[in-house]
């Protein structure tokens, strides 16, 4: 896989990407710059992004900051991947809780027991429970509780 070397700098309020033996381009945000050089690298070479690596050097009025950014851009990747597990694993518990709570409110128990199951107070299990489309038994039609 053809590897090429961008050499990072902050210049004019701009992040100067240069690119051996390619050429330069520059962004106004930080973030920016993977997807931005990737296309450049891309364009000017007829390559497609995936098909090459990027050795970054990241270097701030001369000075070599680019073990500390590395180590922050992949403490944040791996907090965002994080995240994302979590909110998934979340949505499936809401999920499961609204289960809970619509089985034992049809056994017949009340909402403020249904509360007590799923550890929520009663007003919320009421939103919750109020927010579900109820079907009319004849007709099919969702009405709103």
């Amino acid at each position: 896989m053809t590897s090429y070397d961008v050499t990072v700098t902050r210049e004019d309020n701009l992040w100067v990407a240069l690119t051996d033996n390619v050429g330069a381009t520059d962004v106004e945000h930080f973030p920016e710059l993977d997807v931005e050089v990737r296309d450049y690298i891309a364009g000017m070479t007829d390559a497609d992004p995936g098909d090459f690596a990027i050795r970054w050097r990241y270097e701030v009025n001369g000075r070599d900051v680019t073990d500390v950014l590395t180590r922050f851009m992949a403490a944040e990747r791996e907090l965002r991947d994080v995240m994302a597990e979590e909110a998934a694993k979340a949505a499936e518990r809401d999920a499961a809780r609204l289960d809970a709570i619509l089985a034992v409110r049809s056994a017949g128990l009340s909402q403020r027991v249904a509360a007590d199951v799923v550890g929520l107070s009663h007003q919320r299990v009421h939103q919750l429970v109020s927010s579900q489309p109820k079907l009319l038994p004849a007709s099919g039609q969702n009405k709103l509780a």
